[in-house]
């Protein structure tokens, strides 16, 4: 009876660590915050890839980085598999050529970059990050991300 109620409290104990804390994502997808992200290791201009996150549902765009925190999360994520330096941000000044937006609408409150034509992508070596502007036809991969849906409360 002993192993049996030891056993039983050992499996809950991994059940609450593997429930973690913050939201649910679908399946392939990494949270951090409140959010959802994936890498997409497919070679698209900004135009395609950020179409591509909106048809992900879930109000999906290319990923805004809001913070330096944020910024190294999703860097870490992406340059785990990507097999170069380089991805699309959901930055542009697209749609006004005086100012850069993110994509989601998010304010522009946090910057890292290098300045020079439409479209932004983030590049990460050991030791930095920085962001960059290119022509929006390039082809890069890119990552995703739609604000995730809060994980149900444990039963208690």
């Amino acid at each position: 009876m002993g192993r049996f109620i030891f056993v039983s409290l050992g499996l809950l104990v991994v059940a609450f660590c593997l429930r973690g804390s913050g939201a649910d994502c679908p399946f392939g997808w990494s949270s951090y915050d409140k959010y959802c992200y994936k890498v997409f290791d497919e070679r698209k201009n900004w135009d395609e890839a950020e179409r591509f996150c909106m048809d992900q549902g879930k109000e999906g765009h290319l990923t805004s980085m809001l913070s330096s925190k944020e910024e190294s999360y999703v860097t870490n994520l992406a340059f785990k598999s990507l097999k170069q330096p380089s991805m699309w941000i959901g930055m542009s000044n697209i749609w006004n050529g005086c100012s850069w937006e993110w994509s989601d609408g998010s304010s522009l409150s946090y910057e890292a970059w290098v300045e020079g034509p439409h479209c932004a992508i983030v590049k990460s070596m050991p030791g930095y990050v920085e962001w960059y502007d290119v022509e929006c036809k390039s082809r890069l991969p890119f990552t995703c991300k739609f604000l995730a849906e809060p994980k149900d409360p444990a039963p208690e």
